[in-house]
């Protein structure tokens, strides 16, 4: 039986969270509704909301529909309609030509030689390789007025009005999503490093004392209420879309200080740790197990029922670093965390190697090969 034009909208969703590369659109996809509409002539966003022209979509090969849905997918992940609405106003066909162009040629150098997977739809603007590392506003300069004209955009940008206040929170669910989707896309491929899909987009955007309160909060081990704004990974990889759970209560929580000399006693870390306090303070696991670390394990302190102080930190260390050797310590001494955090100046040597939730605080440039990176600055 075929499927109808929605079902394959969710089965395109399903096709680009299982992608060992386009996973990281997993976040951005959840954001806004998505509706079918049967006299759009192609596709829209708003850059939150997304809808679809039936008789549009119902021609496409899946390979198309992919590239259509990420399309869309990419704008809203990038902003456009909010960062270049000024564009628009002074000439609103050059200014969708521009975002396409940097769109397409954004996905066909991501995806690569995987033409079979992803096709882009002809008739669109074209992935210029002439227009390679230029931003929206770049490629909208060096494009002449006869350019613009002669494609017609396989999309339409809406240009919704926003206060300033709906503004900041779309771009910051959206920042979120992307942190999120990144996320998933290291869990699910364990040698990836280097500074992800979106590169320079997410990581100045970054709020790391955000960041980490968002980190907590998402692993929280119980089961309190459940959310239907942050799906169920569990199920996707089945196609079931289901709620997580979130709780106020972490089970236990791992704290990992690299106490090598070049990293421990910073201002940047004493600043660290004071966000850490504050969040457990807030939380309160039931177990808080902080474990000192450079070439070994140096200390290990057990804090309780959120008892967690500054004040009660035992550091020792101040040797070289290996940043594996909390890992095997857990394993060996069978603590199994809700989730680590482990700040560090990223270099480490050997990172090591966990399944779980890891969430690394870097006092430097380092992106680690698994988890997720923050970069703690001022």
């Amino acid at each position: 039986m075929a499927l109808t034009p929605i079902e394959r909208i969710r089965k395109t969703h399903v096709d680009i969270m299982r992608h060992p590369i386009f996973c990281v659109f997993t976040g951005v996809l959840s954001c806004g509704k998505v509706t079918i509409e049967d006299d759009l002539p192609t596709a829209a966003t708003d850059g939150w909301n997304v809808i679809y022209g039936k008789k549009f979509i119902e021609k496409l090969s899946d390979p198309e529909l992919r590239f259509l849905v990420l399309h869309e997918a990419t704008h809203k992940a990038y902003q456009h309609t909010r960062i270049w609405r000024h564009l628009a106003k002074l000439n609103p066909q050059k200014a969708n030509v521009a975002m396409d162009y940097f769109v397409n040629l954004f996905l066909v150098e991501t995806v690569g030689e995987d033409n079979s997977w992803l096709k882009f739809i002809e008739g669109g603007v074209p992935p210029e390789k002439k227009y390679h590392g230029l931003n929206v506003q770049q490629i909208y300069d060096r494009m002449t007025d006869e350019e613009s004209k002669q494609y017609s955009s396989a999309d339409e940008h809406q240009y919704k009005e926003m206060s300033d206040e709906e503004a900041k929170e779309m771009q910051e669910e959206i920042d979120r999503a992307l942190r999120e989707g990144e996320s998933i896309r290291r869990s699910l491929n364990s040698s990836v490093g280097g500074n992800g899909v979106f590169g320079e987009v997410l990581a100045p955007k970054v709020d790391w004392k955000k960041a980490l309160r968002e980190f907590v909060d998402e692993h929280c081990a119980g089961s309190d209420e459940s959310t239907w704004r942050k799906p169920n990974r569990r199920y996707l990889s089945s196609g079931v879309y289901m709620p997580s759970t979130q709780s106020n209560t972490i089970e236990s929580l791992v704290i990992g200080f690299d106490t090598s000399g070049s990293c421990f006693g910073t201002d940047m870390m004493t600043r660290f740790v004071s966000e850490v306090a504050g969040l457990l303070e807030k939380v309160q696991p039931e177990e808080c197990h902080v474990v000192y670390w450079d070439t070994e394990v140096r200390g290990h302190q057990i804090f309780e029922g959120g008892q967690f102080t500054i004040q009660n930190l035992k550091p020792f260390g101040g040797g070289g670093t290996d940043g594996s050797v909390l890992f095997d310590y857990l394993r060996t001494e069978q603590i199994k965390p809700t989730a680590i955090i482990q700040l560090t100046d990223g270099e480490v040597g050997d990172w090591g190697r966990w399944n779980g939730p890891v969430l690394w605080g870097i006092l430097g440039d380092a992106v680690a090969p698994f988890g997720l990176t923050l970069k703690i600055s001022d």
